[in-house]
């Protein structure tokens, strides 16, 4: 009866076992779940902030009729700007005496957003005007003289564009996919190591123990 007791003790204890790991099992995958769920989530919302970007209008005044090159991200550049808000008053531009030519490389937030946007594509020596909503340009915010919610205008001329080398190309795509790539391997690395852990600390069959344990008494 003794014997029994124990035997009933053991299988209670290694079911209970199995439903924690069963149960583990499933948060595991819930967290799978979750991990891809934002990741999706993040890449979803940084198109949907690259079509806001297109809210720029453009208007080409002159383009050269030899134009191989245009302005991409990566690319150093410099420009001659004047800004003026929609009552045709002026708030900044490179031709001031303190001032002088902007130099920055495109795609490193250095200007707005809706200024970035708006060279994309322009040749060497091309001018456009470009027409800012405030949520490209200085937001409710503003900025100095620039009133919050203001669209603002600018009139552009590139004077100088050296694109971005091979290499600096290859960087930049690394860097890309290097997010979704180190995500989804440290998940996958979670998930075997819990597995791993699982097969680890599973006892073994009760029965299997039972049976060794009559084999070593009849043996002796």
């Amino acid at each position: 009866a003794v014997v029994s007791t124990q035997s009933t003790g053991i299988n209670s204890e290694y079911g209970e076992l199995q439903t924690y790991q069963h149960y583990f099992k499933r948060i595991n995958l819930r967290m799978s779940e979750l991990l891809f769920s934002l990741l999706v989530l993040s890449l979803l919302g940084s198109l949907h902030a690259s079509r806001k970007l297109r809210d720029v209008l453009i208007t080409v005044e002159y383009r050269p009729e030899v134009c191989d090159l245009r302005a991409d991200d990566g690319d150093k550049i410099t420009i001659e700007y004047t800004g003026y808000l929609e009552s045709g008053a002026e708030f900044d531009s490179t031709k001031l005496p303190e001032r002088g030519p902007l130099n920055f490389t495109l795609g490193t937030n250095t200007v707005i957003p809706g200024l970035e946007r708006g060279i994309m594509g322009m040749c060497n020596g091309e001018r456009r005007k470009l027409v800012i909503p405030s949520h490209l340009a200085y937001g409710n915010q503003g900025y100095r003289t620039i009133p919050g919610d203001s669209t603002i205008f600018f009139d552009v001329e590139l004077t100088r564009l050296k694109k971005k080398s091979v290499l600096e190309k290859s960087v930049a795509a690394l860097q890309f996919f290097m997010f979704p790539l180190t995500t989804s391997l440290v998940i996958f690395y979670l998930w075997q190591k819990m597995n791993a852990d699982e097969k680890d600390s599973t006892p073994a069959s009760p029965q299997g123990s039972g049976k060794k344990s009559r084999r070593n008494r009849r043996r002796g």
